[in-house]
């Protein structure tokens, strides 16, 4: 039996303006991590997603932000005037992550997945809702068989 902890964020989960890229690689991560506990289940071996919050750490005062344009301004441009005003209480601390993977390493059944700090859960569950929400809006879109395609 063996573990592995793989590192993601509540970002894992879904998009904010301006996360693309960071998003993008951090759902691969996702992905990846639940095909190989798919594949390893056999062996014993668990898989962990570690989903952080935002915590006060470097990573958020070494970016560099680019000014966005004037298409950007309403989405992009909102969203970073917004996170640059979070008061500091808005910011976990990291190591409440370390507490939690060290945690989790303990359990005979851990979880796939695990949102740390409470934000990520917040977001995380808001996303799936609006997720779920969608797919029941569109279940009954009109769909044409394969065999009938032109």
């Amino acid at each position: 039996m063996g573990r592995i902890l793989q590192t993601s964020s509540l970002i894992g989960q879904f998009a904010w303006p301006s996360s693309g890229l960071y998003a993008a690689s951090k759902g691969t991560v996702e992905l990846i991590s639940e095909a190989l506990a798919h594949e390893l289940a056999p062996t014993g071996v668990k898989v962990t997603i570690i989903e952080p919050g935002t915590y006060a750490t470097e990573f958020s005062t070494s970016l560099q932000v680019i000014a966005p344009n004037d298409v950007y301004l309403p989405t992009v441009g909102q969203f970073l005037t917004d996170f640059a005003a979070l008061p500091p209480q808005a910011f976990g601390d990291p190591d409440t992550v370390a507490d939690a993977v060290m945690a989790v390493t303990e359990l005979d059944e851990p979880p796939l997945r695990l949102a740390v700090c409470a934000d990520a859960v917040e977001h995380i569950r808001a996303s799936l809702r609006s997720r779920l929400a969608e797919l029941d809006r569109w279940e009954s879109f009109p769909r044409v068989p394969v065999g009938e395609r032109a």
